[in-house]
């Protein structure tokens, strides 16, 4: 919908810049001209802590770099004269926008393991606050809050199958789920789960999981 993108070779990318330049890149969107780049997805990683931006990379350098030719990246007309006027505004002018992590300190770790998963995997198509708030928003997936009417079961088979409740298949998370999410951990399922309840409990001012609705 772009045109066509020529992405670097990340693992060559990896050893032939600095740390430094790579998490510019990874969590600002910031390239090694201190240019924006493009259409990086920086929302998506800003929140990501520092030893895992270091494993990120340390992975990369172990990863064999191939030689391939590739084509040359074009953008149509309108993203050019968007962006020659100036009407396009390129994402790190977006990321202050993405929230911080609020749980991270929360007595249940499940709750704060899973915010740090959502909000540096589900984010990228769920809205920069998970809640369909993303700023372009004919994109945006749905609230998140729909996992609410999910069970646990039914949570892990969409995640795992992309076979969502009714036994449908959606359009953007089926194939998703299938080529990202099923790599996940059952733990690390079960705690995204767990944020994501949290999160819609909260928006409907509702008790949480397992606590007496008729308490005060």
């Amino acid at each position: 919908m772009w045109g066509f993108a020529v992405v670097p070779n990340l693992a060559a990318y990896a050893r032939r810049e600095s740390p430094a330049t790579f998490e510019a890149a990874l969590r600002h969107g910031i390239g090694r001209d201190g240019r924006a780049l493009y259409s990086m997805p920086s929302y998506n990683f800003i929140r990501m802590r520092d030893a895992d931006v270091a494993d990120v990379i340390a992975y990369l350098r172990t990863v064999p770099v191939p030689e391939t030719r590739l084509p040359r990246a074009s953008l149509p007309w309108r993203v050019r004269f968007e962006i020659a006027v100036g009407r396009d505004a390129a994402i790190p002018q977006f990321l202050d926008r993405v929230p911080p992590l609020r749980r991270a300190d929360d007595p249940d770790p499940a709750i704060a393991r899973g915010e740090y998963l959502a909000m540096t995997t589900c984010n990228e198509c769920h809205g920069f606050g998970l809640r369909a708030d993303s700023p372009w928003e004919e994109d945006s997936a749905p609230d998140l809050v729909v996992v609410m009417a999910y069970e646990a079961d039914a949570f892990r088979r969409l995640m795992r199958t992309g076979i969502a409740i009714g036994d449908r298949q959606l359009e953007m998370m089926s194939p998703v789920a299938r080529s990202r999410f099923s790599d996940f951990s059952d733990a690390e399922i079960d705690d995204l789960y767990a944020f994501l309840r949290d999160m819609g409990r909260r928006a409907g001012g509702l008790p949480p999981d397992g606590a007496d609705s008729q308490a005060p």
